[in-house]
């Protein structure tokens, strides 16, 4: 995979139990139930799409945003109705919320999400309004929602501060031009590393692929996740992108060193990452607007279902203390190195970003940046 030589030198990238159960209170009368989901994330745009579920259709000239967050809530607003009986009038993202199977605890950020389910009473949402502000360190919680009689409720948050073991470098200089889905070709803000200061990330930056038309990355935090960066030949769905990535964090590039297929990032390689930040509200109760029948009674019928997400990526991962150490070998000159392939993992056209723990199966958090809407200006000094 060959990338035009870019002559301009980059000068700051060359430098070096939390669940609550449910309460049986099934009546014969017509139910509503409430569902609010809080996510980590940004700022409000019309080119943000969320999805609920990851089969979904990509709008793939979009930025489009999916957590499983809402999915947890999802399962616990209906855990102990037993399972649906009928939906009317039949809705598919419904049914594909009920049949999705994952194991919470293992996909999300440990320590930094939980859910709140129950009877919509005052005492639940002032519980769960406590608790989220002991989480985020803020003064109060962030749900403003009622108390409803007959109703049901479950109130989400996801909030992680992901930190890189290693900062990368922000661009200075030049500017990255990305190529987005819709035709532009926005001069944008980037961070990464090349040249000799990529050969210092071995332990940080993993190469997942690196293939004709397409390559993956992840970025080690200092916890037990990752951020996963994977620019496809073309664009394919979250589901798939998810799949293709669970394949290759599996297993382990086995080039040697200075190789094409190296696992590691080594002292030819270019990375260009554009700066993002962006954020989201959305109110899906048009899309789960059927009445649910379950085998201990209904029908009951969502009244709310929004949700708020942020999302942002620097050269650092998040606004959190960053400790760096560094060694020197004190045993004279090491052995010239092998040749070595140039390799250019630059994000400059669409392009997915994931947050996703070690061994987990899915991601607790994806986006398709289908255009530079998120991104941030470049301006010429």
């Amino acid at each position: 995979m060959e990338k035009p030589d870019v002559s301009e030198p980059c000068r700051s990238i060359t430098d070096q139990p939390h669940n609550c159960n449910l309460h049986r209170n099934i009546m014969k009368q017509p139910l509503f139930t409430f569902l609010a989901i809080i996510s980590t994330a940004t700022i409000q745009a019309a080119e943000i799409v969320a999805v609920a579920h990851p089969g979904e259709n990509l709008a793939h000239d979009q930025i489009v945003v999916w957590s499983p967050l809402f999915q947890a809530a999802w399962d616990d607003l209906h855990r102990g109705l037993g399972a649906p009986v009928k939906i009317d009038p039949p809705n598919a993202l419904m049914d594909r919320l009920d049949h999705f199977t994952w194991k919470a605890d293992a996909v999300m950020p440990r320590d930094h999400w939980k859910v709140w389910a129950g009877d919509a009473t005052k005492d639940l949402i002032d519980k769960a309004n406590a608790e989220a502000a002991r989480m985020t360190g803020e003064k109060k919680g962030p749900f403003q929602i009622e108390p409803r009689p007959n109703a049901r409720i479950a109130l989400g948050l996801l909030d992680r501060d992901l930190v890189f073991k290693k900062p990368l470098h922000r661009s200075v200089d030049a500017p990255l031009v990305f190529h987005s889905a819709v035709g532009t070709k926005p001069k944008v803000r980037f961070f990464g590393t090349r040249r000799k200061a990529s050969g210092g990330y071995g332990g940080v930056v993993r190469v997942l692929a690196y293939q004709a038309g397409s390559h993956a990355l992840q970025i080690a935090s200092d916890a037990d996740d990752s951020a996963v960066l994977y620019l496809p030949e073309k664009p394919v769905s979250f589901i798939e992108s998810c799949a293709k990535l669970r394949e290759w964090r599996s297993m382990k590039l086995a080039g040697a060193y200075g190789s094409a297929q190296d696992p590691a990032l080594h002292e030819k390689d270019d990375v260009r990452i554009p700066v993002l930040k962006l954020a989201n509200t959305t109110d899906f109760v048009p899309l789960l607007g059927s009445e649910r029948y379950f085998e201990n009674g209904g029908p009951w019928k969502l009244y709310k279902a929004e949700q708020r997400l942020k999302f942002q990526l620097t050269e650092k991962g998040a606004k959190l203390r960053v400790e760096v150490a560094t060694g020197i070998d004190a045993f004279g000159e090491p052995p010239p190195p092998p040749p070595m392939t140039p390799r250019f993992f630059h994000y400059d056209r669409p392009f997915f970003v994931f947050l996703w723990r070690d061994g987990a199966e899915w991601p607790y958090f994806g986006a398709w940046i289908g255009n530079g809407t998120p991104m941030e200006a470049y301006k010429e000094t």
